[in-house]
């Protein structure tokens, strides 16, 4: 499996996502954004990547990436990365 390939998908995704937690989390507070981040800026991420990189999913699918699995992988990463943060979020606030 390509990792490098994988963290290209994963930064590039995420842009979308944390450009759009931001904004909300700077609206409704740290842990709306936080948990914006996990949810629905996931479809924010999805949308902004089909529509601005749509034809890069030819690349990862020639690599042996299917969409699904990019999706899956991504929502996972965000996961593991994103709990120590809403555990010191809700202990401290």
């Amino acid at each position: 499996m390509n990792q490098r390939a994988f963290w290209k998908y994963y930064r590039d995704f995420n842009f979308f996502n944390l450009i759009f937690s931001v904004i909300s989390g700077i609206y409704f507070g740290a842990v709306s954004g936080t948990l914006i981040f996990l949810s629905f800026g996931m479809f924010i991420g999805y949308l902004g990547y089909e529509t601005f990189r749509k034809n890069e999913y030819y690349l990862y699918y020639n690599l042996g990436f299917t969409k699904r699995f990019l999706l899956k992988k991504v929502w996972i990463c965000n996961l593991i990365f994103v709990t120590p943060l809403l555990i010191i979020l809700f202990l401290f606030l």
